[in-house]
């Protein structure tokens, strides 16, 4: 059973909800399993001394996922404030992070690169056009199962106009999962030592594509030139692309 406080507990049992499993802490609180009746989901519980000084950034997090409605991200189901408890309850998000299947030694395909980093795009350019900028986009953010991703964690999400003209953290973001994977896939490596882009096993606009993420060329200023130079500048069968879906 999980080692959490009465208060905790009651605040949970007053809308029915259960604890059922510890599933990780971060710097502003932890996330535990619960469920009410059959089904399950995730609460997330902010430390009360950030819910003190931070409340007001804190409270963004919620504001964002309410205005939200897509399959790859969680949907807000309810918050708790209440008995100086302040959390998140949301919509349990199936598979298991890309952090942890790096950590397993997956082999990542190149044609599972390409779709994961698409399907990231297709749901920035959804965020974008709700102006939320996610500004944390790291393989322990985004679950991976049955070819579809899951993009979690907008506690640091902000309002797009905030974003500097200079550098675009979801984009660098993107680029930087692209090379944790790439880097990890013997698909796309020719040796253990490579750790460079110019290293990897793409051609010459596909590496442009990826050191324009990362800010090392000319980077990209908008997402929809972002997904055409994605989309058209891999080389992947984009006439397969459904059958890796299913």
């Amino acid at each position: 059973m999980v080692e959490v406080s009465s208060t905790i507990k009651g605040a949970l049992s007053l809308f029915d909800y259960r604890l059922s499993d510890a599933l990780g802490s971060g710097r502003f609180g932890s996330c535990y399993l619960i469920s009410q009746y059959d089904k399950f989901f995730v609460f997330k519980i902010f430390n009360s001394n950030d819910v003190k000084r931070f409340k007001r950034k804190l409270v963004l997090e919620g504001k964002y996922l309410k205005s939200i409605n897509h399959p790859a991200i969680p949907k807000l189901i309810r918050v708790i404030d209440t008995d100086g408890i302040y959390g998140l309850i949301m919509e349990r998000m199936s598979g298991d992070s890309l952090e942890d299947l790096l950590n397993q030694g997956y082999p990542f395909s190149k044609k599972e690169i390409f779709l994961i980093i698409k399907q990231l795009i297709d749901v920035m350019e959804y965020l974008y056009s709700l102006k939320i900028s996610h500004r944390d986009i790291k393989a322990s953010n985004i679950l991976w199962k049955n070819n579809k991703i899951s993009l979690v964690d907008f506690g640091s999400a902000r309002d797009l106009s905030i974003l500097s003209c200079r550098f675009n953290p979801d984009f660098w973001g993107m680029g930087d999962v692209f090379m944790r994977l790439a880097l990890s896939s013997q698909e796309m490596t020719f040796s253990h030592h490579d750790f460079y882009i110019d290293d990897l096993n793409l051609d010459s606009q596909e590496k442009i594509i990826v050191k324009r993420l990362l800010h090392i060329e000319q980077p990209y200023d908008n997402i929809q030139d972002l997904k055409r130079d994605f989309v058209y500048g891999f080389s992947i069968d984009q006439n397969n692309e459904q059958k890796i879906i299913n």
